[in-house]
């Protein structure tokens, strides 16, 4: 949980420890809900205060500069505070599909552990999440299939994505598909696909 109180003190508190352990860098991992639909390769964008990292990021073409305005949450803070103490940093963001909120995404784990072991040359074989990606996206077609509104909405996302390449972020329109009882219904069917084969 993020804390909801003295978030300037922990995020000061955090980087006193970093700094004492001598972090020179920082490398932030998460995922914001996007049009990215599940049935394809998620993408991941980011952006660096380190002139290497940063040309990485762009080179391979996932830069975004931020745009966003409005709440954030503790790692923006935490970088930002970083970046004022002189430390630079790596933000990664995994695009997680917006009708499947509040469920873990193996898909979305593994796109970002296979950049950050690209950015950091750390031969790690993510390819052990494979089976876990493809029983997560048949979980995941299993629940859409009960509506046909929302299969429909993931079949333009799938026209979006594979029209640009999977490069652009495409921002789900204001109709699209994606009421909390809808939301609610694929977790539930998720979370007993889940349970019923005895995953925690």
């Amino acid at each position: 949980m993020e804390p909801h109180l003295k978030w300037r003190t922990y995020a000061q508190r955090l980087l006193d420890i970093a700094e004492r352990c001598g972090v020179q860098r920082i490398v932030s991992l998460g995922a914001l809900l996007a049009g990215q639909p599940h049935t394809r390769p998620p993408r991941v964008t980011g952006r660096s205060t380190d002139p290497a990292w940063q040309a990485l990021v762009a080179a391979w073409g996932m830069y975004r500069p931020a745009r966003y305005e409005g709440p954030t949450g503790i790692s923006t803070v935490v970088l930002e505070a970083a970046t004022r103490r002189g430390l630079s940093h790596l933000a990664l963001m995994g695009q997680a599909p917006h009708y499947l909120q509040g469920t873990e995404n193996p898909a979305v784990i593994q796109a970002l552990l296979a950049v950050v072991t690209r950015v950091l040359d750390l031969g790690l074989d993510v390819s052990q999440l494979d089976e876990a990606v493809q029983r997560f996206r048949a979980r995941c077609d299993q629940a859409v299939v009960r509506d046909s509104s929302v299969q429909t909405h993931i079949r333009q996302l799938e026209q979006d994505y594979d029209a640009t390449d999977g490069q652009a972020q495409h921002v789900p329109q204001a109709d699209a598909p994606h009421s909390a009882p809808l939301i609610q219904e694929v977790e539930d069917f998720l979370r007993e696909e889940r349970e019923g084969r005895g995953e925690v």
